[in-house]
């Protein structure tokens, strides 16, 4: 990508690691406080060597050397280099609500809010939180009072502008990614979703479907988080891994799907809630369900369309919708095929 710097790969990948790794422990409590600042350092360490991580392969006793880098971490640098992969960090992340913890270096939320949040109402995501918050559900917890929401709202809202850029440079750095991703051994195609592709004026995330064997997506998504410019990894699996960038700290969703599944999750994907929703209550209203995997009858469950989005529109007997046109105000009305 072009935005990416000089830093090895191996190198970033594993900082991402320790750096989400000293969030968990943070977010545990201060009981493991110098746990967070050592994984912090070392993840600061990695991205200040000039030398690739590799040439320490299977070298403890030279890691051992390198300053905030002991045993135990250094056990963890050789496993990364042999299997590409963490096994600590995987547990690690069972531990804690792994996708509210992007919210931990919002200004004003902070670890321990999370921790309390999560402890009282089980929220786990920053969706979840906002939802939360729109029904008054914080109001129940003890220590939330008027002002600490309110400064809880102010922060989201904050943390939502400064995420959202101009529709040029947020396609040209989707499209960036896109060409990175297409590289990738085993990725048949990957496309734009989401607002970005309805071409909205501003954007705050960048959505993109991957087509992909299910038995090549676990190396995609691990080659994936190493790609240059990322800076940290919120979510990854193997249907679904979320990015945060270093540039303008854009977070990027991918969805990894089968062939037949493309059409429909980037159908799912692109319109609106209010487009998709009316899109379900159609289906649904003529003996079928369409959700991300396509459409399929409701009794018998089969699969009747989801290949392309062509294919799914055709089924709900529509002409096809352009993406930027998919925001329930008319236009599926308009699309009807009369007969």
């Amino acid at each position: 990508m072009p935005y990416s710097t000089q830093i090895p790969a191996r190198n970033r990948a594993l900082s991402v690691i320790f750096g989400q790794m000293a969030d968990c422990y943070r977010y545990l409590g201060t009981e493991e406080r110098f746990r967070a600042i050592a994984y912090d350092n070392v993840a600061k360490t990695l991205l200040n060597m000039k030398e690739d991580i590799i040439v320490y392969n299977d070298n403890l006793s030279a890691l051992d050397n390198i300053r905030g880098i002991g045993e135990s971490i250094a056990e963890k640098i050789i496993e990364f280099l042999h299997t590409g992969q963490v096994h600590g960090f995987e547990e690690l992340k069972k531990k804690v609500p792994f996708e509210l913890l992007e919210l931990m270096h919002v200004n004003g939320i902070g670890a321990a809010t999370l921790r309390v949040l999560h402890d009282a109402l089980s929220i786990r995501n920053k969706e979840e939180l906002i939802t939360a918050l729109q029904t008054g559900r914080l109001e129940k917890i003890k220590g939330f009072g008027q002002k600490k929401i309110e400064n809880l709202q102010r922060a989201l809202k904050l943390y939502k502008e400064e995420k959202r850029m101009l529709l040029k440079d947020a396609l040209k750095i989707g499209n960036d990614i896109i060409t990175s991703i297409q590289k990738i051994p085993g990725v048949d195609r990957a496309a734009l979703a989401g607002s970005l592709r309805r071409k909205k004026e501003t954007i705050g995330d960048i959505d993109i479907v991957i087509e992909a064997e299910p038995k090549k997506r676990r190396r995609i998504v691990e080659q994936f988080i190493q790609l240059p410019g990322i800076k940290s990894v919120l979510v990854k699996g193997p249907t679904k891994v979320s990015v945060l960038l270093n540039k303008a700290n854009v977070q990027v969703d991918c969805r990894l799907v089968s062939k037949d599944e493309f059409g429909a999750a980037l159908l799912y994907f692109t319109g609106n809630k209010e487009h998709n929703i009316r899109l379900r209550t159609i289906a649904r209203e003529r003996g079928y369900k369409i959700n991300e995997y396509g459409i399929f009858h409701l009794k018998t469950h089969r699969k009747m369309a989801g290949a392309t989005e062509e294919e799914m529109y055709a089924f709900l007997q529509m002409k096809f919708i352009p993406p930027e046109q998919r925001l329930n105000k008319g236009e599926i009305e308009k699309a009807m095929i009369r007969k």
